[in-house]
């Protein structure tokens, strides 16, 4: 009897972790957790109400982690009884910073991280099956920063591979090109596939990759998207970083911004500087190379921090004005903002299970 082909993707994200998996039956199920977490002096009785709620936490050095939407939920409570901004701020802790694992508490990080990846990635099929192929997501070298996700990359690919998945990086610009499968416009009758840039905007960072059939061109990051913008609007407004999450993901609206929410106006006013200077970077990138792309491509964003509806025609004003060595056929949306870059990762890795099964003469 054939084994089945088994695959997964991974989206480790800064803000959230995605995961793409597939049931054996034909089915790709979806899972999203929040990359958050809470850090609460240690209670015996606390901790025997999280359990009984079935609440994912840690416990260690005398102190209770509440994980995920758990942690992002009570953070949204517990902003009633702070009175500092300061403290506010440190009310949701990150196992990720900038794309890549939090270096101001490592150790910790990790082990959050991993409890995290484990729980998303298994949650209604279960543990690794057999010969089962992952590909996880990590950030390319940022231009305008030392981050370096070497680190990040290895610690991800051996505890995904302890777990006993054969895991392998993509680079995340690279994913929404496997995923999205933008073209270069030939004629109307011709289109050569998977070519084109695939823009990723998360929590840490904006990605960016120029593909030619699914092969890399030119792959490079910003070190500047959703986090950057709600530290910087709630500073102006004196609002906890967590409720200027909340107004952006709930509420917030490029085509009718309300004139009355200071916090939709500050957020208006840094998503305005942040794709001056992310875009800004993307046009010095490409409006001096001295390379040929004969006929126009399609550029795909996606990401949380691209889905506010109007978004994309901010972008599209943007890149219209710019001096590009290129003519652009289409600036659109991903299909799904939030699962690209899982469904890339799935999609990589389903092809890489199949040329396994192939070698092996199933």
């Amino acid at each position: 009897m054939t084994a089945p082909i088994t695959s997964c993707g991974c989206d480790l994200g800064t803000a959230f972790i995605q995961t793409a998996r597939d049931d054996d039956k034909g089915t790709i199920l979806y899972n999203t957790v929040r990359d958050c977490y809470r850090t609460i002096e240690y209670d015996q009785e606390f901790e025997a109400t999280l359990k009984a709620q079935g609440a994912q936490y840690l416990v260690g050095e005398g102190k209770i982690y509440v994980l995920g939407n758990d942690a992002y939920l009570q953070a949204g409570m517990a902003e009633f009884g702070a009175s500092q901004q300061d403290e506010r701020e440190e009310i949701l802790g990150r196992p990720m910073k900038n794309g890549i694992l939090n270096p101001d508490s490592p150790k910790m990080s990790m082990t959050i991280l991993r409890e995290l990846m484990k729980s998303c990635i298994q949650k209604d099929i279960g543990p690794a099956r057999a010969g089962e192929v992952l590909y996880y997501s990590i950030p390319a070298d940022p231009v305008d920063s030392q981050i370096n996700n070497r680190f990040h990359k290895m610690m991800a690919q051996k505890y995904l591979e302890s777990l006993g998945y054969e895991a392998y990086p993509l680079v995340e610009g690279l994913a929404v090109i496997f995923a999205e499968n933008p073209k270069m416009h030939v004629t109307d009758e011709q289109q050569i596939p998977f070519t084109g840039i695939g823009i990723s905007m998360g929590g840490g960072q904006t990605n960016f990759c120029l593909a030619e059939r699914g092969l890399p061109i030119d792959e490079f990051s910003v070190a500047r998207a959703g986090d950057w913008i709600d530290a910087n609007a709630a500073r102006m407004v004196g609002q906890p970083v967590t409720k200027v999450m909340r107004v952006k993901e709930r509420k917030l609206n490029f085509d009718s911004v309300d004139p009355n929410d200071e916090i939709q106006l500050a957020l208006e006013c840094y998503y305005e500087e942040m794709i001056n200077y992310v875009f800004g970077i993307f046009r010095k990138r490409f409006e001096n190379n001295k390379g040929s792309i004969d006929f126009p491509i399609d550029v795909v964003l996606s990401g949380g921090t691209a889905s506010p509806p109007g978004f994309d025609k901010k972008v599209k004003a943007m890149i219209a004005r710019m001096a590009l060595p290129f003519e652009i056929k289409e600036v659109r949306c991903a299909k799904d903002m939030l699962r690209t870059v899982a469904t890339g990762c799935y999609v990589r890795a389903k092809q890489a299970a199949r040329k396994k099964a192939l070698q092996r003469g199933e």
